[in-house]
């Protein structure tokens, strides 16, 4: 697993680009680098997932797990760029409700402010 991480402002962005599954050999994962972040005092944070051909199980409770540790420092989460088949799977599954998810990166970096 690859992600590239900038900061916009107070923003921690990710930027996602791999299929998002669990493989063999799984380098850091994401929620322990949002994780490391928030002990560094960052609450705010948007995941590009432009990027992100294919998620699995995996990937949702890595969404999910992520989520609740900005939530429960008092941070935000929001979600951007979604492919129609990973929509489609936050929809389906009900995360949709749960995520603040927009259609462009502007647009969520707005919601911050």
């Amino acid at each position: 697993m690859d992600f590239k991480t900038r900061k916009i402002d107070d923003v921690v962005v990710y930027d996602l680009e791999w299929e998002f599954k669990i493989v063999e050999e799984m380098p850091i994962a994401l929620q322990d680098d949002v994780k490391n972040q928030i002990r560094s005092r960052k609450r705010n944070f948007l995941f590009n997932l432009g990027g992100v051909k294919y998620m699995d199980s995996y990937g949702l409770g890595e969404m999910v797990a992520s989520y609740i540790s900005i939530s429960h420092a008092g941070g935000r989460l929001k979600l951007t760029n979604l492919l129609p088949r990973i929509a489609l799977m936050f929809k389906v599954t009900g995360l949709d409700k749960v995520f603040d998810i927009f259609d462009d990166e502007k647009e969520a970096m707005e919601e911050f402010y």
